[in-house]
């Protein structure tokens, strides 16, 4: 499933079904970030890669967000952030920061960013 266009490479970004950390998850991932194993059984970019963005819909789980779903990632690839609605260390209060695509790591918090209450409210309303 195409959900946009890679914010590096202008690929497409596309959803697969795989398993991180023996869990069932989807990785979104550009068309052309190719990874395979090496000798030494490392999980690394192919020769034939030409871009590194990967993302996985566990990614804030720390946060006690279960998934970053495919309907997030299309909207963020489409206007290249977002607010997504985090939990504390109980899942008790939750609170809501914006989220960028990133280079080096797919996706970033901006933590220091802070969303306004009726960004807060126009995103509850929507989801």
């Amino acid at each position: 499933m195409v959900l946009g266009k890679c914010p590096y490479c202008s690929g497409n970004v596309i959803a697969i079904k795989t398993i991180a950390l023996g869990k069932k998850v989807n990785l979104y991932t550009c068309e052309n970030a190719k990874k395979e194993h090496d000798e030494s059984s490392q999980f690394v970019f192919s020769s034939d890669s030409t871009c590194t963005f990967r993302v996985y819909s566990n990614v804030f789980l720390k946060w006690n967000k279960r998934s970053f779903s495919k309907y997030e990632m299309k909207k963020l690839l489409e206007e290249e952030q977002i607010i997504v609605r985090l939990h504390g260390r109980r899942g008790t209060g939750e609170y809501f920061k914006y989220v960028i695509t990133d280079k080096e790591y797919g996706v970033s918090i901006l933590w220091d960013e802070e969303v306004s209450k009726k960004e807060e409210e126009e995103f509850l309303i929507s989801s």
